[in-house]
């Protein structure tokens, strides 16, 4: 309307194409709008909660938005930094995300189970060493085949703790330890050690 009114406001309207882009850099940042608006209201935050918005950001960045996508240069810029931060992050909230029941579930889904427990029960070992009892003589090939296999028997608890139901998100995280020291003995000492952070 303005533009048949004023002919000289052609040159400062935007086309189709600038709409479209405007569109699409509005529909592309909502994400971002959305975690920042959720983290500030958040009175408890944890640094899984954040893995859990890492791997949002990542499935977002990733999703196929077509060829024509305006900002396709943009998204690729940012996903070869967010890759980089990524794995490093991705190491060191490890454990954080695993001690945390209400988002374990969700945070590993590129990892086989191995992958998942490892780590955590290299962590207990370091945290209480394992004392080994004396065993009966065991034959040199049985020993033999021991070393040759790259087996991991993860600690019962570690495993049992892995494998439990989801909890409720609302849950009070330390108190939920509290009330399950008993069942995760094992995990109780760790999980306080990481989750008090």
């Amino acid at each position: 309307m303005l533009a048949i009114k004023y002919s000289q406001l052609n040159n400062y309207l935007l086309t189709q194409t600038e709409w479209k882009l405007f569109y699409n850099l509005y529909q592309f940042l909502e994400l971002f709008n959305n975690i920042t608006n959720d983290l500030s209201t958040q009175s408890y935050p944890t640094v899984a909660y954040l893995w859990i918005i890492l791997l949002a950001i990542k499935i977002d960045l990733y999703a196929d938005k077509g060829y024509e996508f305006l900002l396709n240069n943009v998204i690729n810029s940012m996903k070869e930094k967010f890759d980089n931060y990524y794995e490093i992050l991705k190491e060191t909230t490890h454990i954080f995300a695993f001690l945390d029941p209400r988002y374990k579930n969700y945070c590993f889904s590129e990892m086989n189970e191995e992958e998942i427990l490892l780590p955590i029960q290299q962590k207990l070992e370091q945290e209480q060493p394992i004392t080994s009892k004396k065993s009966t003589k065991i034959s040199p090939f049985l020993q033999k085949l021991k070393a040759s296999k790259n087996i991991h028997i993860f600690n019962n608890g570690v495993s049992k703790y892995w494998n439990s139901n989801e909890v409720a998100e609302d849950i009070k995280l330390l108190e939920w330890w509290k009330t399950h020291s008993s069942k995760y003995s094992n995990l109780l000492k760790l999980a306080f050690d990481y989750l008090y952070i």
